[in-house]
Order: structure tokens, then C-alpha cells, then sequence
């Protein structure tokens, strides 16, 4: 924590390495032992290629471990059809998960996700069993 100090002649100054700061008599919280780091939230990559180009930046999402949603709903029946087995591929060799969301719409990810697929309720009272 800083301390802003005052300069007469030009208003406020911003604390850096040629003034004085003010130093917390307190140890911070993550120097302790019992201190430990709050998971982030895992980040979701989202595509929507117009044409084949975009193979590479779905590729390269991929490979580092972030999952991609990506989504086809753009693009001619022959470039998407190239995208799904370049995406099938892609998955095989990382060995990850390939789960169609919707039509045209398809979840791509690593290894260490867990992707948990319910395609009914358990107990037949899901939102549309209205009988």
C-alpha cells in the first residue's frame, strides 16, 4: 500500500521509487502458510469460422488446453464438413473430447476437462414432460 504525497508547486504525486511510501506493518495474507490461491474460472474459447482459414487458430486453442465451443452455423456444407474432421482429428491426437452441442455447434476440449453429457432427466421430470 502507498501513501499519496503532496507537492506544493504541483498537486498530488503518485508514490514511486524516488519517494517515500508507506509500508504495511502487517504480513499480507498469501505470504502465509494456511493461505491458499482461489481457483480461477476455466476459459471457454468461442469460434464462429466463416471458411477453413480458421482451422489453425482453433488448433492452436486447443493445444494449449483451452477448451473451444465452435460453432459452423456460418459456413458452406463442404468447408464445415473439412472443419469437423480436421477438429476430429485434432481431438484423437490430443487426446481430448469432441461433443456435438447443437446443429452445427461442437465442444472441443483438452484432456484435463471433464465434459459430463446428461441427454435426460434421470427421473422423467424434465422441463419438457409436461404430459
Amino acid at each position: 500500500m502507498g501513501a499519496a504525497l503532496r507537492d506544493d508547486y504541483r498537486g498530488w504525486l503518485a508514490p514511486s521509487g524516488n519517494y517515500p511510501v508507506a509500508v504495511p506493518d502487517y504480513e499480507e495474507p498469501w505470504d502465509s502458510p494456511e493461505f491458499t490461491p482461489v481457483p480461477q474460472a476455466p476459459q471457454i474459447t468461442t469460434v464462429r469460422p466463416t471458411g477453413f482459414e480458421s482451422a489453425r487458430v482453433i488448433g492452436e486453442h486447443v493445444r494449449v488446453g483451452t477448451p473451444v465451443i465452435m460453432d459452423l452455423s456460418e459456413m458452406s456444407n463442404e468447408d464445415a464438413k473439412r472443419l469437423v474432421d480436421f477438429a476430429s482429428g485434432l481431438v484423437f491426437g490430443t487426446r481430448g473430447n469432441f461433443e456435438r452441442i447443437a446443429k452445427r455447434v461442437f465442444l472441443l476440449a483438452p484432456p484435463e476437462v471433464e465434459v459430463l453429457v446428461i441427454d435426460k432427466s434421470s427421473d422423467g421430470s424434465g422441463f419438457y414432460n409436461q404430459s
